[in-house]
């Protein structure tokens, strides 16, 4: 799984279904398990933790591959 860099702040009010709001610089890690189709097109599954779950979306034009 690979560890992705935000590039720019993501925010719950950009994003309605995040928890909480990421700040430029924050590291999660793309999520290969099962989405459900609940990820859209313009989105990347993504986890706090390498391997785990809760999984949640993050804008794809928000991220950066840091490590594969």
């Amino acid at each position: 799984m690979a560890k992705l860099k935000i590039t720019r702040d993501v925010t719950v009010k950009e994003c309605n279904w995040l928890e909480e709001n990421f700040k430029e610089g924050d590291t999660v890690f793309r999520y290969s398990g099962c989405t459900y189709g609940c990820i859209s097109f313009l989105g990347t599954a993504c986890s706090k933790e390498k391997g785990k779950e809760p999984f949640f979306e993050i804008p794809t034009n928000a991220l950066i591959m840091i490590e594969n």
